[in-house]
């Protein structure tokens, strides 16, 4: 791994979004004293066009000026910037660009200006100690969409290209949320190439504290997973919503989910809360106001010392990298390709949120997982493939798997039928061992409120007579699923009284399993917690049917085991995604044992499994002697 940038997004206190024009040296260091007190090493500045350009993009000289001395400043207190050139759009205004009064943003006159500015700035402080990347905008996107992929391409690439020409040495991104939860121009898929690393932009809600945590970590691995290197580039929540402690919890895991999923660091929005409530846009976005990890006096709010105590207990694991993963959940290629007459394009939102669900269940129980998209060749390098609740793949794909599973890969598909006269795939008794036995005309059957699956043959460490239940009441109206008949397939779990099973196949040297209850979707929907049910046994047996090596994991359900290998040691994160304080027991291989606590935690017994207690939204950090 590299080293991790711990930052955060930065406008003065006082001064805030105007500074450059308020321009207050004094207030800046102080800021910036305040930044080395509490171990950052990076931050996110702005360059507001309408105090820093003319209408032909020429960087202003006063402004000029100011940059230099904001930067000697920055390096003076061991702090790298990445500064951002185009800000149309800030905390819930736009603001003028001075070469591009109309907002044109793509077209060519547009970006000549945006080119004119970047260079300017580039050519004038590339060479600067303290610059760590350039990024192109702030979520340029707010100002004016693109109108295709491709229009987005050419405007990313000729600017980044631009940079590029004269600065091959920094890292260069786009500012805007690069995300599995962005549209299709800001997928990473459609960026590789014309960006240095992913940036998502997270700002996710969810009333499931446990997922809410892991869909930040399935974001981060996503990005990690298309190859290309992520920085998550913003992530926060006002404490005028929240509580301190609340914000303060978050950050941490989160914190800690960004080194333990290999980004390269991690930027909080933001710096300090702000203090001119009458300026724009605070005046109509009062939230704005409250998002820092400092109050507007510079007194430290509890989330300053979680960023503190992160910063020390990091040091030194340069040498620790991202394990192997194993196992992979596949992107369907509708969620960041446009294909024609395709009703699934318009749900890319909620199959992302699927995608995230499953990832979150694989997590609970251990198993290293990853994704995988459509396009990849090399299947044969995962152990187990999973296709949760997905609507649809290519047909190529499908024969991609079946290719996979008979060279010894194992398959797990969860059917869901949302659309009328679709299906799936065309190859149900070729690859499953099974035909779809709708009556013509139907379409689908529809889940239950409740479900209870009874095993009825042994599958990994699920017996006969144990039991799935998932109660999804109110929730799963429009779910509806296929029936089938097995044909090479044999049943080995059902709902009783209903047409809902799990099959396996065994294909080749490989296996396939089937269920025909979408239960990442059902879990996704419900309003009623359904962990500890058996859906986490499930994918656990899943993972051992497919050879999958579990080497962490926690106890109970909602506290992760996630690791970063090295030579001699390991470093395990027992990250706690409740809002509960939690008595936990770490499983970690018999041959092992624990060497070193890096929090001021107490192991009570470190035999295995180990003892300890976890605070609530919170992150222990152990390292495990191989």
């Amino acid at each position: 791994m590299v080293n991790f940038y711990i930052g955060v997004n930065y406008w003065p206190e006082i001064s805030n979004i105007k500074f450059w024009s308020r321009w207050d040296l004094k207030e800046i260091e102080n800021d910036f004293a305040k930044m080395r007190e509490i171990g950052l090493n990076s931050i996110r500045a702005f360059l507001l066009n309408e105090d820093c350009a003319i209408f032909d993009g020429s960087l202003k000289v006063d402004c000029k000026e100011k940059i230099r001395i904001f930067l000697d400043l920055a390096n003076r207190y061991g702090i790298k910037v990445f500064l951002t050139f185009i800000v149309g759009h800030m905390s819930g205004k736009n603001w003028p660009i001075p070469w591009d009064p109309n907002n044109e943003v793509y077209t060519s006159r547009a970006i000549e200006g945006a080119r004119k500015f970047i260079l300017d700035v580039v050519k004038e402080f590339k060479d600067h100690p303290a610059i760590g990347g350039w990024i192109l905008t702030n979520e340029i996107t707010l100002v004016r969409k693109p109108n295709s992929i491709e229009e987005f391409r050419v405007w990313a690439n000729e600017l980044y290209t631009s940079i590029k020409g004269i600065d091959s040495r920094h890292l260069v991104s786009i500012g805007d949320s690069v995300s599995l939860y962005s549209p299709p121009y800001l997928k990473p898929e459609n960026l590789k190439g014309i960006i240095d690393y992913a940036s998502p932009h997270l700002y996710l809600y969810d009333e499931d504290p446990i997922r809410h945590t892991m869909t930040y970590e399935s974001v981060l691995e996503y990005c990690r997973s298309s190859g290309i290197t992520t920085l998550l580039e913003e992530f926060g929540y006002p404490t005028s919503l929240y509580s301190e402690e609340s914000q303060a919890g978050f950050i941490d895991v989160v914190l800690h989910s960004a080194l333990f999923y290999g980004t390269i660091g991690a930027f909080i929005w933001c710096f300090s809360d702000f203090s001119r409530e009458g300026d724009e846009p605070y005046l109509w976005e009062p939230h704005e106001l409250t998002f820092g990890i400092f109050r507007s006096d510079l007194s430290k709010k509890p989330s300053a010392d979680v960023v503190s105590k992160f910063a020390k207990k990091i040091r030194g694991l340069e040498e620790y990298k991202v394990p192997k993963r194993d196992v992979a959940i596949m992107v369907p290629a509708f969620l960041y390709r446009d294909y024609p007459f395709m009703g699934d394009i318009n749900r890319r939102w909620e199959t992302a949120k699927i995608l995230s669900q499953a990832f979150s269940i694989a997590r609970l129980v251990g198993i290293n997982v990853t994704f995988v998209r459509e396009d990849d060749e090399f299947l044969n390098q995962y152990k187990l493939i999973i296709v949760p609740s997905i609507t649809r793949l290519l047909s190529t794909t499908w024969r991609k798997l079946l290719n996979f599973v008979e060279n010894g890969g194992t398959l797990y598909f969860s059917s869901l039928i949302i659309d009328y006269h679709m299906s799936a795939t065309h190859v149900w008794e070729e690859l499953f061992g099974i035909k779809p036995n709708l009556d013509a005309g139907s379409g689908g059957i529809y889940i239950p409120e409740d479900i209870e699956l009874e095993f009825i043959e042994r599958f990994g460490s699920l017996r006969i007579g144990d039991r799935i239940r998932l109660e999804s009441k109110y929730t799963t109206s429009f779910l509806k699923t296929y029936r089938f008949k097995e044909i090479d397939a044999k049943v080995i779990a059902s709902v009783p009284h209903h047409n809902l099973h799990i099959f396996l196949n065994k294909k080749g040297k490989g296996h396939v399993i089937l269920s025909s209850i979408p239960f990442e979707a059902i879990v996704l929907l419900s309003t009623i917690g359904n962990y500890g049910k058996g859906i986490e046994k499930f994918y656990r047996s899943l993972a051992e049917v497919s050879g999958v090596y579990i080497p962490y994991y926690a106890e109970p359900l909602g506290v992760e085991a996630v690791y970063l290998e090295g030579e001699n040691d390991d470093i395990v994160g027992l990250l706690n995604h409740t809002f509960e304080d939690k008595d936990v027991l770490f499983y970690y291989p018999q041959q092992s044992s624990i060497s070193e606590v890096l929090d001021d935690v107490i192991i009570e017994n470190k035999e295995n499994p180990a003892k300890l207690k976890i605070k609530s939204k919170s992150a222990v950090m152990i390292k495990v002697k191989k």
